[in-house]
């Protein structure tokens, strides 16, 4: 898709070839943008995950602090808050991540349709040449 198509002649065929081209580039500029996507959702998770690790590193550090400190409802309630501020944070995350995988689907249907399309004009094209062969023999 990184080859440009160039018509020579300006008959039908050389304006076919034209379209053509520019249906390739669009189509190209449309993958790049579907691997933007998978790009950003990569980024997602990966922020999703080290969210979890942290969620679960403070988690377990929340329980020796609790086994540790029974005594204490300050310190309590503050890894209560410290806790609903993790989940928050990775409920932020999950939401990103859900956005940008809906973005990444949408993208995916749009390159299905545009190879659809590509697939009818190749169909046309062929008809075409076709038509030209049966003239020209």
């Amino acid at each position: 898709m990184t080859q440009r198509l160039t018509a020579d002649s300006r008959d039908e065929l050389g304006q076919l070839l034209l379209e053509l081209d520019d249906m390739t580039q669009n189509l190209s500029r449309m993958v790049s943008s579907v691997r933007q996507g998978c790009d950003e959702l990569n980024v997602a998770a990966a922020e999703i995950a080290q969210g979890n690790a942290d969620l679960s590193a403070r988690t377990e550090n929340q329980a020796s602090s609790l086994e540790e400190t029974a005594a204490s409802v300050e310190q309590m309630a503050s890894q209560i808050k410290a806790n609903a501020d993790n989940a928050r944070q990775a409920d932020q995350l999950a939401h990103h991540a859900s956005e940008v995988a809906s973005a990444g689907g949408t993208a995916v249907g749009d390159v299905v349709a545009t190879m659809e399309a590509i697939s009818a004009s190749s169909s046309k094209i062929s008809d075409i040449i076709g038509t030209i062969d049966g003239i020209a023999f």
